[in-house]
């Protein structure tokens, strides 16, 4: 004789999920692996909240329907969702809704972030472009994680994306590699396969799952290692083909400047900060040289510049600064440079250019002082320069074959009746400061001459519109081909001059804004010369002549005296606002933190909330299941008991089935009172309800009789009665209870099931001792 057992498992509340909550605790248990890749732990908390809200997304789906790609389906929108609302919430209609300009928001954060992969050293700041790539990945290995652990019920796969992740970190240098939180997440993956395998089958899954653990901890010890390439060994500090001059000028195009450094200084001057040297010319585009530092090149002992002699005055100067949210390996600094201090991280500099760059360091957030030794040259002691170049400043002269003819033509018209280096020197700049040029920094992009190439200087020279990056290439191009040696210099201009509201003290800030390229020209006995071509600038060098001693003042010496390099203090860019209209800590433009962290907060509490009310729905469901599939209703009546208490009804364990229908058909005295009076609504009183109430009643009598008795007609009886017990009687007294009170109380009751807070409350009152 068959009978139903009153312990009989229901199936899980919401199907699949102990192996989403298990997938989830894996998936963020592998994404702390990358911790050795990147910097501070804003990235985790940001990947992981998507990866949260994308399996949070799936279980809710999933949980509404059977069909299993919409799961799918509903991961795949809320990664879009979300990445929206943290990423490009501006762009998106109420913030979460895509647009095209969110899709070019997009592109614009996923090539940035593949640029910064590049450049950046490890550990790697989290900058925008990066978050972005780390948050879509992670969302999309949660959907992957989900298919192989519920779609395609292969739980073991899940592996393979967890392994990814965690051993990302190996591929690029297998000490990055943390077994901390590879053995974690293998753990982890052991309890997918637990909560996945048959129940009574877990002990083999448990096995399986060590030896795969152990065997990956044990099995690389006997390998042999593997050969690693040092990305820094060339010293170039730039990735292969990245050329910082076309950076500068997507910079320069950016809508929100950022604050890239603050500096304050003992000179009398603004402080020029140069980072890289484009001074190979030879292949046809302007590009840094391999430099010749190495990591014996301690910056605190910077050698003098090249190319001085004694007799150029020298003025020696400290500058401190402290760079904000920009990412790179070179480091602004002074020219030129003989001690700096305070860096944090493996520096060096570069002989030639004095150039300080990084390999494995970042220079965002670094704080450090800088003495320099700037030259303060006259205008008699640059005309004096010997014309004649050095063999190891022959390389500077060199220009490529597919040079325009209209550079060297151009130059040598600007500069007739020049009779020394320095005074061509000062017609080339006269030549595009003169009015005939026009500062544009969208011209060259529309017109498709942007970029330092060769090509691109001829074109620039007919149209006459262009921005630094033009002006600067274009004087060294045409310096070159008058025999002067010249390359061209990127960094940011002097920056705009505030009173530090914590110390008083003067300081200058310096935006993405005044990123700026210029020419420096050398000049035998005096060293690398700074020029301004650029229209617009307005800080622009002048070398004055040697002043006299004064014979009228005999107890001054007027001769000792420094000379000026410059009289034009305010640096302004043309058709922008050069200072940057940034104020304060302006951040880095990219995630919306406020959008993350109020919806992470808002999601938070949502759920926390939400959560009784989600438990109650999915025990009716189980219930309902049990009832349609099962024809056993001992889960029906107790949902029937639990809506009632829901609803305000008291209930009582010594109560039998048919004193509680009888109670629910007559009684109007037995409910709870709230703060503020009694409940409203009436017993069930609808002859429909009543006679469904009356067959669950009947129902369940029976099927309790068949569990504790040994008859088989009992079994039998009790299956045909609970045949007839349908789904629609249980839904019809369902309905009748919720109809006997208001919409307040039926309020109350989805949203603070007082069935699944007592139930709570009570669990919790053991666990401690109170009840």
């Amino acid at each position: 004789m068959a009978h139903v057992r009153r312990g009989r498992a229901l199936r899980p509340p919401i199907p699949g999920m102990r192996r989403t909550l298990a997938v989830g605790v894996a998936l963020l248990l592998a994404l702390g692996g990358l911790n050795h890749l990147l910097a501070n732990g804003v990235w985790w908390v940001v990947s992981s909240a998507v990866a949260v809200f994308v399996l949070g997304a799936t279980a809710g789906v999933r949980a509404a329907t059977r069909r299993p790609l919409l799961p799918v389906a509903g991961g795949a929108a809320a990664l879009l969702l979300t990445v929206t609302l943290f990423f490009a919430a501006d762009t998106a209609v109420l913030g979460v809704i895509p647009t095209f300009d969110t899709v070019a928001r997009f592109g614009e954060l996923l090539a940035s972030g593949a640029a910064s992969i590049q450049e950046q050293g490890v550990p790697a700041e989290p900058v925008p472009g990066i978050l972005f790539i780390l948050s879509v990945a992670a969302g999309l290995v949660a959907m992957a994680l989900d298919a192989f652990a519920i779609v395609a019920k292969a739980p073991a796969l899940t592996g393979i994306p967890l392994l990814a992740v965690v051993a990302a970190p190996g591929f690029i240098n297998p000490e990055y590699t943390d077994p901390i939180y590879f053995v974690l997440t293998a753990a982890a993956w052991m309890l997918i396969l637990y909560v996945s395998s048959s129940r009574t089958q877990p002990a083999v899954a448990t096995v399986v799952g060590g030896v795969a653990v152990v065997a990956a901890l044990v099995v690389p010890i006997a390998l042999p290692p593997v050969a690693t390439i040092d990305a820094g060994a060339s010293g170039q500090g730039y990735a292969t083909g990245l050329n910082p001059i076309v950076d500068l000028g997507e910079d320069l195009r950016r809508d929100s400047p950022v604050l890239a450094v603050t500096y304050t200084t003992t000179s009398e001057d603004r402080q020029y900060l140069r980072m890289a040297t484009l001074d190979d010319f030879a292949d046809g585009a302007w590009q840094p040289s391999i430099g010749s530092g190495d990591r014996s090149s301690n910056p605190e002992d910077i050698a003098p510049a090249p190319g001085r002699d004694g007799d150029v005055a020298v003025v020696t100067t400290t500058t401190t600064l402290k760079v904000g949210n920009v990412r790179g390996r070179w480091l602004p600094v002074p020219y030129a440079p003989r001690s700096i201090t305070g860096l944090v991280g493996t520096w060096v500099w570069d002989p030639e250019t004095l150039n300080v760059r990084t390999e494995r360091s970042s220079v965002r957030g670094q704080e450090y002082v800088v003495t320099t030794e700037a030259a303060a040259p006259t205008s008699d002691q640059l005309r004096a320069a010997d014309p004649a170049v050095s063999d190891d400043l022959l390389r500077y002269l060199e220009v490529p074959d597919t040079l325009p003819a209209n550079v060297a033509a151009t130059a040598a018209a600007a500069t007739a009746g020049a009779t020394t280096n320095y005074d061509r020197a000062i017609a080339l700049q006269s030549f595009f400061r003169g009015g005939d040029f026009t500062y544009s920094e969208e011209a060259p992009v529309e017109n498709g001459y942007d970029g330092t190439s060769a090509a691109v200087i001829g074109t620039f020279l007919d149209e006459r519109r262009g921005y630094c990056v033009h002006f600067s290439s274009a004087m060294a191009a045409m310096a070159r081909t008058l025999g002067i040696p010249a390359r061209v210099a990127v960094g940011f201009t002097t920056g705009t001059e505030v009173d530090n509201q914590t110390t008083g003290d003067e300081e200058y800030r310096v935006t993405t804004d005044e990123l700026h390229a210029w020419p420096e020209l050398y000049f035998d006995g005096v060293g690398w010369v700074r020029f301004e071509p650029t229209v617009g600038r307005s800080n622009v060098p002048e070398y004055n002549p040697a002043v006299l001693d004064d014979p009228t003042t005999p107890d001054i010496d007027e001769s000792t005296a420094a000379p000026s390099s410059t009289t034009a203090p305010q640096d302004v860019a043309p058709e922008r606002d050069d200072s940057g209209g940034v104020t304060g800590e302006q951040a880095a433009a990219g995630p919306n933190w406020n959008a993350i962290i109020l919806s992470i907060a808002a999601i938070a509490l949502l759920g926390a909330l939400a959560i009784p009310a989600v438990a109650r729905v999915a025990r009716r469901r189980a219930r309902v299941r049990e009832l349609a599939h099962h024809g056993t209703v001992i889960g029906a009546w107790d949902e029937v008991r639990d809506t009632a208490l829901d609803l305000g009804w008291r209930l009582t364990d010594s109560e039998t089935p048919r004193e509680f229908a009888a109670r629910l058909t007559t009684s109007r005295d037995d409910r709870v009172f709230a703060a503020t009076g009694p409940i409203g609504g009436s017993p069930i009183d609808g002859p429909a309800a009543i006679a469904a109430l009356e067959r669950l009643r009947r129902a369940v009598e029976r099927e309790s009789f068949a569990r504790a008795g040994a008859g088989a007609g009992g079994g039998a009886a009790a299956g045909a009665e609970a045949s007839a017990a349908t789904t629609a009687d249980l839904r019809e007294v369902l309905a009748a209870l919720r109809g006997g009170v208001d919409r307040g109380v039926r309020l109350r009751a989805a949203l603070a099931p007082a069935s699944v807070l007592a139930r709570w409350f009570a669990v919790g009152a053991r666990l401690t001792g109170q009840g």
